[in-house]
């Protein structure tokens, strides 16, 4: 029997231009092997399976290889090249820094670096999972890392750049590696399937390329598992069953019945799902990407960003018709919150199952609203008037008085249009057009004087008096000490900086009301003003209060000889 080769081995690029879905990187690569530009050091760094080390062999067969192309290519047919091919090289030292992360191992390398290559211009020492040294392995390596002989190439490759030391990094040039995109795995598995003579179903090949989850190694491994299982012909039902990926169908049907309100057909469907052995998180996180393809596919610009086959992404676009933007939005939102709190349920399943209900009375409630803006105008116009009286009555009622009125203040529902022509948007902004007043009117409305003339004195003091009602000292100094004069029935009061002069006027309808009580008169009025220059005056020291209590009482000064006191300076 014929040795078997997997199909990561056997596939495996030899070329740049036979690499997978890194085209970014290839790229670079051949440009500073055809200008000669070869740094001493480079960092391969991206996820599992996605080309690190096969690049890492490609370049280091390419500067050996005394026949390159213009286009940065090896020849692969040279001596040197075949010598790599076949992993017979003495131009490359591969070191798997998982196993061999110590100082010694280092020393071991740097010891062999000063060897001259028996065959080609360079020696390259490839070290993968460079991530897995040690402190002590990183540091005896960084002098020879530096300054490299000219004869030597490093290229480290990892998979958590994360942990790399920064002397490391900044002694090698970076490269990202990407994951590689689904359509470029499944076109690599067809190439792969005409080779081995396997006949395919393209939405088999895309099932394998979405569970490699970015890495063609894996695609591959999954490949050999698949064609072991099926005989050499590969189904979207089969790869399905034995991958334990729950079908597109359930979604698709399950969104179906969203938009059908058919709440017992969707509990069937996910007591299936459950029945066949799926996990109830699995499902909601599958839903909630099937909803989000929704989404995007009504907009051909962003229907690209779903990675499916053809046919599915028609199927996508013809559901998502059926989908109003809104539902989609809510019901994502719907399920993120579901998928948080999933792990810190007691019933899990109920948790689920009530997103379900929820996401079909969604449906119902989107269906209701739209079947409501497309009935005739009468009738929609006599259901908004309706509500638009239990605003209004909402609003009346919460602004009726406590006390009594001897007059019934104009409420700022007065006046409204209510006609069958009246609108929700007109509404709101009359109600605020007329709300703006409403402080104002507010201390005038809530109780009638007689309006006795007013004194300047009793005016004032009032002022003071009402200074501590309000839960803020800046206001109530400003009250006590900055009114600076009465006149017309008016006090004006200074503000020392902009935002106190904001503050006074925040509340100035409550200040009004106290004062025009104090003083029995609706006809006073209080002006705000700023005064920068407030800001100068000092607070008074203790001497010289001490000082003006003296000239008042002289008695002071004698007590405070006689008892020995001192003044806290």
């Amino acid at each position: 029997m014929e040795d078997f080769v997997v199909s990561a081995r056997k596939y495996r690029p030899q070329l740049f231009n036979t690499v997978v879905g890194q085209s970014h990187i290839t790229n670079t690569l051949k440009n500073a092997i055809t200008t000669g530009h070869l740094a001493q050091a480079y960092l391969f760094c991206g996820p599992r399976g996605v080309g690190k080390t096969t690049c890492a062999r490609i370049f280091a067969k390419t500067i050996n290889c005394p026949n390159t192309t213009s286009h940065g290519e090896a020849c692969d047919k040279c001596e040197s090249c075949l010598s790599f091919n076949t992993g017979a090289s003495l131009n490359v030292y591969e070191l798997d820094a998982a196993s061999n992360n110590s100082v010694e191992d280092i020393r071991n390398l740097v010891d062999q670096v000063r060897f001259a290559p028996q065959l080609g211009k360079y020696k390259v020492y490839i070290i993968d999972e460079v991530h897995m040294l040690s402190t002590a392995a990183f540091n005896a390596f960084l002098k020879t890392l530096e300054e490299p002989p000219p004869h030597a190439k490093f290229i480290l490759a990892t998979t958590e750049k994360h942990k790399i030391i920064p002397t490391i990094l900044s002694r090698c040039q970076v490269f990202n590696f990407n994951r590689i995109k689904t359509e470029d795995i499944s076109n690599h598995l067809a190439y792969m399937a005409n080779n081995e003579g396997v006949t395919f179903e393209p939405e088999a090949l895309h099932v394998i390329a979405q569970k490699a989850d970015g890495g063609l190694r894996d695609a591959c491994s999954i490949f050999d598992q698949m064609v072991a299982f099926t005989g050499k012909h590969l189904t979207y039902t089969q790869i399905v069953e034995n991958l334990h990926v729950l079908d597109y169908d359930y979604y698709f049907k399950i969104v179906d019945y969203f938009i059908e309100n058919n709440v017992s057909q969707v509990m069937l469907t996910f007591n299936d799902v459950l029945n066949k052995g799926f996990d109830g998180h699995n499902f909601l996180i599958g839903l909630g990407e099937h909803l989000r393809n929704l989404m995007v596919s009504k907009d051909l610009q962003t229907i690209q960003l779903i990675e499916v086959s053809d046919n599915l992404k028609k199927k996508f676009e013809i559901q998502s018709q059926a989908c109003t933007l809104q539902f989609l939005l809510k019901a994502l939102a719907l399920i993120s919150k579901t998928d948080v709190n999933y792990k810190s349920a007691k019933n899990q399943r109920l948790l689920v199952e009530m997103c379900l209900m929820q996401l079909t009375f969604l449906t119902a409630s989107t269906a209701e609203a739209e079947k409501k803006n497309d009935q005739p105008i009468g009738n929609k116009d006599i259901s908004d008037t309706n509500l638009n009286k239990k605003i209004i009555n909402s609003i009346n009622a919460l602004q009726e008085p406590e006390i009594k009125f001897a007059k019934k203040p104009t409420l700022i529902t007065e006046n409204i249009n209510l006609t069958n022509s009246f609108s929700l948007n007109k509404l709101a902004s009359e109600i605020n057009t007329k709300q703006n007043n409403v402080f104002e009117q507010t201390p005038q409305s809530v109780q009638i004087f007689d309006n006795k003339p007013l004194i300047a004195t009793n005016a004032i003091n009032a002022v003071i008096e009402c200074a501590g009602n309000y839960n803020s000292k800046q206001v109530e100094i400003a009250l006590k000490t900055s009114v600076k004069n009465f006149s017309n029935n008016t006090i004006t009061i200074e503000a020392a900086n902009s935002s106190l002069l904001q503050e006074l006027n925040a509340i100035k309808h409550l200040i009004l009301g106290d004062v025009r009580k104090k003083v029995s008169s609706n006809e006073l009025q209080i002006i705000f003003i700023e005064n920068k220059s407030l800001q100068t005056i000092k607070a008074f020291k203790p001497q010289d209060i001490f000082k003006q209590m003296t000239e008042k009482n002289p008695a002071i000064n004698d007590l405070k000889i006689k008892l020995g006191l001192e003044i806290d300076y």
